[in-house]
This record gives structure tokens, sequence and C-alpha cells, in this order.
């Protein structure tokens, strides 16, 4: 369980993607950006893609949005990669989630296939995207082997 929550923080995604974000969650693949960021950070967090935002998009993502699960994963990703656990107690773990998922982003979007060619996304596609996450969800593509963690998880 999470010990420390900023409620008034909002999570930046990048104003480079935001563009692509709105046609997914228009095209109904996800339900809204917490979850095209919570996915993208974890696929950043296991592809170690940490990449600062340059220009945040002009609305973050309230801290409301997400569950106590997202907060313990915000927790997971900060202090694994920082390896103190100050961190959780800290608003830049919250830098560190947007870092990974700014790098992880790119990539959802290639392991779903999306194109974006069009001005918006087909409902074919939209079905082929939705079909290949679930396919790489329950064959555990996102959970990190234990051989890819660092021990100091554990102790």
């Amino acid at each position: 369980m999470s010990i420390y929550v900023n409620n008034v923080y909002r999570i930046k995604r990048s104003a480079s993607q935001q563009e692509k974000m709105q046609k997914i969650i228009r095209a109904n693949i996800f339900e809204s950006y917490k979850d095209i960021l919570m996915i993208s950070a974890v696929i950043g967090y296991n592809e170690k893609r940490y990449i600062p935002i340059e220009k945040a998009a002009s609305d973050g993502v309230l801290m409301s949005f997400f569950t106590q699960k997202d907060y313990d994963i915000i927790d997971l990703i900060a202090y694994s990669y920082k390896k103190e656990q100050t961190i959780i107690k800290d608003d830049k773990k919250y830098e560190i989630f947007e870092s990974f998922a700014n790098g992880g982003f790119p990539i959802l979007i290639e392991k779903l296939g999306l194109s974006f060619e069009n001005e918006e996304i087909s409902k074919d596609e939209a079905r082929k995207a939705q079909s290949k996450y679930y396919s790489m969800l329950l064959s555990g593509e996102f959970i990190p082997t234990i051989n890819d963690m660092n021990d100091d998880l554990f102790i």
C-alpha cells in the first residue's frame, strides 16, 4: 500500500504523444489516459526506456483517476529505478513514472500494431490492437522475470 500520494499532483504526458493517445481513447482501445500511462510505464520500465518529457501536454491526469494498485506500481517503479526508499515519499517518483511512460508509449504503439496513417483508428484496427493487447497480457509479456528484477526489491 502506497504511503504517500500527492492528490493535487497531475501526471504529465508528452505533448508530442497527445494526439495519438486521444485517438487510442476515441477508438476504445483504452478507456483513459491513466490506462495508457500505466501500461506505457510498465513497458518503459521493462524495456529500460527512461525518457524525460520535454514538453508536457496542457492537461495532466489527476491522481484521483488512479487506483491504489496504480499507486503501488508507481512506487515500485520509482523505488526500483532509484533504489532509495525515500523516493516513495517524494513527488519525484511521479517524474520517474512519467519518464518511463513517455519511453514506453512508442513501444506500446508498435506492439499493438497501430499505424496512425488515417484521421482515426478504424474499428477493425482497434479490434486487432485490443486482441494483441489481451494476448500480451495473457502471455505475461509485461511481467518482468525474477532474474530481470534487482535483488534489492526482495529484501
